[in-house]
């Protein structure tokens, strides 16, 4: 988004996590570095002073991403436009965030309904990433647009020709229980006793104790030596690493938040040609399934999930055709060249509505 905002002509500054120390411009976008956060308190308490260091920069519009970012930017943001940007179902994230009590969740979900409604009224626009998603704004905001999350294909179509095993399975994202690691887990053991060995490759950022139980369990079913985990990579060696395999899987538990978003990992996957094995959500079904791009499953059955890669392995003509079909849908549809197009527009009619005189800056928000 930043980068094609800047392409266009647009003065673009972004306040994210860096390791750097100081400001600094990286194709075209202006870099505010924040520093990691050591708990999720500690993000809480962060979200006043990026909103007042946001304010400093007066700007003509706001762009925020993150939840927590929403209330205190429009209070600081006085009459200029704010797009709220959403690229998850955050109601059911509360509904469903393993590290919130139980009994916590609802009302945790209640107050949020309560305060985006709130905020987002007082915005210029709404992004999101889907249409499933989509469908709760629809009834809250009058300008919202479905802008997707999809793979860049100018940096798909520099990448090399490699030579493939046929067998190695890739999963590159953020590790974690809902992402079904363990059902996977439990599908290459099932091959692996039927004198099938499927080698398969993690990389992303981990938990480290779900990481360690995760690896731990893989030595209990005897395949520790199968899966190579590859650390936290960056996002063009994420997916290099993509590209030298030979089967993406994408094995999302079922929950309402996972359906109604898309893994970024299944599009990059389809658009590096890997033939993938995804979870039966209908939003994938409008995508893989509908490209001929992979092999459906439900992910909390073990059996199903082996099944659908001893097939990708044994067939091989299936799995070829099957990674073209997904590359082919990737370069003439699912590519971020096609729909940045949406979010340029947005930007040229928001700002078009004319500018605010100049506003003295919001009060200091009380911690």
């Amino acid at each position: 988004m930043c980068t094609c905002l800047a392409d266009a002509g647009y003065d673009v500054h972004l306040i994210g996590q860096s390791s750097a120390t100081g400001t600094f411009q990286l194709r075209g976008v202006t870099i505010h570095p924040l520093p990691r956060w050591r708990s999720r308190r500690d993000r809480l308490w962060a979200r006043f002073r990026i909103a007042r260091l946001s304010q400093q920069l007066a700007p003509d519009l706001f762009h925020v991403h993150e939840p927590e970012l929403l209330g205190p930017v429009v209070s600081v943001a006085g009459s200029r436009p704010v797009v709220w940007d959403v690229h998850e179902s955050y109601l059911d994230l509360l509904s469903e965030r393993a590290w919130i009590p139980r009994w916590l969740r609802p009302p945790a979900a209640h107050l949020w309904n309560l305060r985006e409604r709130h905020w987002v009224g007082r915005c210029a626009a709404v992004v999101v990433v889907t249409e499933a998603i989509a469908e709760r704004y629809y009834r809250l905001h009058p300008n919202v647009r479905v802008v997707a999350n999809y793979p860049c294909w100018s940096e798909i179509e520099q990448l090399p020709v490699v030579a493939r095993d046929g067998r190695t399975c890739v999963f590159a994202g953020m590790l974690s229980p809902e992402r079904g690691l363990s059902q996977l887990l439990q599908a290459l053991a099932l091959l692996h006793s039927r004198g099938l060995s499927l080698p398969l490759v993690l990389a992303g950022p981990a938990d480290k104790s779900y990481l360690r139980e995760l690896l731990a369990e893989a030595e209990r079913l005897k395949i520790g030596q199968l899966v190579d985990y590859r650390g936290v990579l960056k996002r063009a060696e994420a997916l290099v690493l993509q590209h030298q395999a030979s089967i993406g899987v994408v094995p999302y538990l079922p929950s309402r938040n996972a359906s109604a978003g898309i893994a970024n990992k299944l599009l990059e996957a389809m658009a590096v040609g890997l033939p993938v094995v995804f979870s039966d959500f209908p939003i994938y079904r409008q995508i893989a399934g509908a490209a001929g791009a992979g092999l459906p499953v439900d992910a909390t059955k073990p059996g199903e999930i082996a099944i659908a890669l001893e097939r990708l392995v044994r067939d091989e003509r299936l799995a070829k055709e099957m990674g073209e079909a997904g590359r082919r849908a990737i370069r003439e549809r699912f590519n971020w060249e096609a729909e940045h197009v949406t979010l340029l527009d947005l930007y040229r009619k928001v700002l078009a509505q004319g500018l605010p005189a100049p506003i003295e800056f919001a009060p200091a928000i009380s911690q």
